[in-house]
């Protein structure tokens, strides 16, 4: 082996060892502010049960194709005394309107982060995601139209994230950490789910001001607090870093796996004319659509079905997101592992993840569908549903660096545009077919539906997807590409791509 390769590869475990740097406090924020948002997107998935006003009868034994209630008389009316009669298709609406505006801005945010850094981007469109959030218990009490424009507001302020943070991993992250760091800061939408939606069941039973606002209050505070630490503290590059060690500002610059780029427009033809970018496309829209079906609708099939009350709710329904942030990680580390080993190509590892991210939740959704009214067996196969997708976070999610680190923010702008559409889609969906919410066999359906589009997604994947530079070959007019020796550098510090 060279002996010069040996001692780099020593002077890299060396740095790596040296404790928290900046680029573990940007990964830290960023984490942070991932969970943040999220916070603020899922919030309104437990608070919509107590916002709304619904009457049930309890039966003793449930009526054909529902559950019974696990207490009260038969004949008792169960009521929720909302502020607001809205119906199925009007909550689908409700919840889904927010990805109309989160789909406006993915593209535009991919370009901006890339041309002029997403720092801002990404701080900006969480601050202001918090103001919005802030101003919704006034805006759905004006009236249902103005509280319908606030969310799409939401949406397109939420919208700039994440093309921002894949921009500014692929300038903070080094390609041998991607795994590790990547799916840490990806894995925060997640932790912010666990957190939202217990903490949203309990602040909906505070005897204040009906309870559900302080959902609204709380988090959105706590993105303003974020913000100001995010402004002080984080630099678009490790470049323009004022406190990072000139030891830790030089390894990651030289292990990005970017290239220079020359003056020039984005590559659209050689991007639209990549298979592997197709790949992360169609794998990208069957993940939302089975994610934003269990993300809406879940507490509403717990409170529906299972009868759960909003404070069990909110427990049950963050569990499988707490299994989801802890199969992100754990994924991470593993995928990490074989990778610094050389054993498995990092193709291979996208694959692999993506499968059980996917193909696992299929499964598990087909099992819940048999559960019937066994709260305890369909609570554990939902939770392996979601849990098992965490997977993903090591697979496509981070694929679109592994192909065009230079574009990664247009990339994910472009596959999060589209596939969020899935976002307003999959809970107007689930309106329709649900038209008595309590019905196991239109659950079933729900949940044949997500299970099928995951199948078929992730094949597509196993099929045409690559975590080499391939979109970057096949424009290298836009590039100037640097010698062999960097590519012979780059393959012993990443392994062999196939």
């Amino acid at each position: 082996m060279d002996i010069s390769l040996v001692q780099h590869e020593a002077e890299i475990n060396s740095i790596t060892r040296k404790g928290f740097g900046q680029r573990h406090l940007f990964a830290t924020l960023g984490f942070l502010g991932l969970a943040t948002v999220y916070m603020m997107r899922v919030n309104l998935s437990v608070a919509i049960v107590d916002m709304v006003n619904s009457t049930r009868t309890l039966e003793e034994n449930g009526t054909e194709g529902t559950c019974p209630f696990p207490d009260g008389p038969a004949g008792e009316t169960k009521q929720v005394h909302g502020e607001f009669n809205w119906d199925g298709p009007t909550q689908g609406l409700v919840l889904g309107c927010f990805f109309w505006g989160y789909m406006s801005t993915q593209i535009p945010a991919g370009i901006l982060a890339e041309k002029h850094g997403g720092k801002l981007l990404f701080g900006g469109g969480i601050f202001l995601t918090s103001i919005f959030t802030l101003i919704t218990p006034m805006a759905v009490r004006i009236s249902l139209k103005f509280f319908i424009a606030v969310r799409v507001l939401t949406g397109m302020a939420e919208g700039v994230t994440l093309p921002a943070m894949h921009s500014l991993m692929a300038s903070w992250i080094p390609c041998n950490e991607r795994s590790t760091l990547g799916s840490f800061i990806m894995a925060g939408m997640q932790f912010g789910t666990v957190v939202a939606l217990p903490l949203s069941g309990l602040l909906c039973e505070v005897n204040i001001d009906n309870g559900w606002p302080l959902v609204f209050y709380i988090f959105g505070l706590s993105g303003l607090i974020w913000f100001g630490f995010w402004h002080t503290k984080i630099t678009d590059s490790p470049e323009n870093h004022p406190a990072i060690s000139n030891d830790e500002k030089e390894y990651i610059l030289d292990h990005l796996g970017m290239q220079k780029r020359t003056k020039g427009g984005t590559p659209w033809y050689a991007i639209f004319t990549s298979l592997p970018f197709w790949a992360i496309f169609v794998a990208h829209c069957g993940n939302n659509w089975g994610f934003y079906t269990l993300l809406t609708e879940l507490p509403t099939y717990m409170k529906s079905v299972l009868h759960f009350d909003i404070k069990s709710n909110g427990f049950l329904s963050a569990l499988p997101y707490l299994m989801m942030w802890i199969v992100a990680n754990v994924s991470s580390w593993i995928a990490d592992y074989y990778r610094h080993n050389r054993e498995t190509s990092v193709t291979t590892i996208r694959k692999t993840c993506n499968s059980v991210g996917t193909f696992v939740p299929g499964l598990a959704l087909i099992c819940a569908a048999y559960t019937g009214c066994n709260a305890v067996s369909t609570v554990i196969f939902l939770t392996i549903a979601v849990g098992s997708n965490g997977a993903t976070y090591s697979g496509f999610q981070v694929n679109h660096i592994d192909i065009a680190p230079n574009y990664a923010g247009i990339l994910m702008g472009l596959t999060n545009c589209f596939a969020n559409i899935c976002g307003f889609l999959a809970p107007y969906v689930v309106g329709l077919i649900t038209t008595d919410e309590g019905s196991i066999e239109q659950w079933q359906l729900v949940f044949f539906i997500s299970a099928g589009i995951y199948f078929v997604s992730n094949t597509f994947f196993l099929v045409f997807s690559s975590a080499g530079p391939k979109l970057e070959q096949n424009c290298r007019d836009t590039f100037h590409f640097t010698t062999t020796k960097f590519w012979v550098h780059r393959n012993n510090i990443e392994g062999r791509v196939r």
